[in-house]
């Protein structure tokens, strides 16, 4: 199998030492890398940095909200975070969406593409152990430098998911990370990536790591597990950038439906909205096989690390779905 398979450590149900117990037997299975979230749970840099101590996995954050923490608090952790795993960590920044940057961190999410391009261009000095001045519309920072010598550049990586902010991974991000698209989305995202590197007059590596979160359920019944999962992602495509992204990438009727009945305060109509297609596509539901075969067209679509988060709350559940889609995958 091409690629790197990793842990996406975002385990509902699970303590710090249950996901620790997990993480060393993940290095077991296979799995070489572990990708954390900041949405809901512990705080990805505190639990990474733990992480470091217990299990030998390059580390790496998809994705951190530019708003909920300035580019001196990112660039800090990062440059801990590396100095911690020697070198094996990863930052991925992103624009979130309003519920988590509005409602639950009472900011503001306005220009968000802004806010991601001045705190990228501030993060590529400070992740370099430069001295980093920035005088944006959203970031402002005068001439902050790490205090310790940098052991490595830390890559900077983008969470994109429109044509805008993939060029701009193309741009100025030394990496992309991706989240619910089927495989077959992931050239034309790859496309935009290209045309911004090129327009900026850039030419991508050819290692430029490309990491997608897949959200995989391991079941035989994938009919009730579906459905399970409508309730939770259909809230997801009502957020500005994700209703854009679904409807860019061709699904425009439910992204228009799902946009109305939340506009209503209509839970149950933004569920209904959320068709079978497109939970089929943007999300891993099925047996170990069928996970299997889905986490390679994920691959050889051009993604490089496939970090799974299992969506299933426990230590056997959470285990069991790692176990079954490593195995599957051997």
């Amino acid at each position: 199998m091409g690629g790197t398979l990793a842990i996406s450590p975002a385990f509902a149900g699970c303590s710090l030492a249950e996901t620790f117990d997990i993480a060393r037997a993940a290095r077991l299975w296979g799995y070489t890398a572990a990708w954390a979230d900041e949405v809901v749970g512990h705080d990805c840099f505190a639990m990474l940095g733990a992480l470091s101590r217990e299990v030998d996995l390059d580390l790496g954050v998809a994705v951190a909200p530019v708003q909920t923490r300035s580019a001196f608090v990112l660039g800090r952790a990062a440059l801990t975070l590396a100095e911690l795993t020697g070198g094996r960590f990863s930052l991925g920044i992103g624009a979130s969406s309003e519920v988590l940057v509005t409602r639950f961190a009472g900011l503001d999410w306005d220009k968000p593409l802004t806010h991601v391009r001045e705190t990228t261009e501030a993060l590529r000095a400070i992740l370099a152990g430069q001295r980093a001045t920035v005088e944006g519309e959203k970031v402002r920072i005068g001439g902050f430098k790490y205090g310790l010598p940098a052991p490595t550049p830390v890559p900077l990586l983008l969470g994109s998911l429109n044509p805008k902010s993939l060029q701009l991974a193309g741009a100025l991000a030394d990496g992309l990370c991706l989240n619910q698209m089927a495989p077959h989305h992931v050239p034309m995202m790859l496309e935009e990536v290209r045309r911004g590197a090129e327009e900026a007059g850039r030419a991508l590596p050819e290692d430029f790591p490309v990491v997608a979160r897949l959200m995989v359920v391991v079941t035989d019944d994938a009919s009730a597990a579906r459905q399970m999962l409508k309730g939770v992602f259909a809230p997801y495509a009502a957020t500005t950038g994700y209703n854009r992204f679904f409807r860019w990438i061709g699904y425009e009727e439910e992204a228009t439906a799902i946009a109305e009945a939340a506009e209503r305060g209509d839970r149950a109509a933004m569920v209904e909205a959320y068709s079978d297609e497109m939970a089929d596509d943007v999300l891993v539901i099925g047996t170990a096989d069928e996970v299997a075969t889905k986490v390679r067209a994920y691959l050889d679509a051009g993604v490089t690390v496939a970090a799974i988060e299992p969506l299933a709350p426990g230590v056997e559940a959470v285990t069991a779905t790692l176990r079954a889609a490593a195995a599957a995958l051997d």
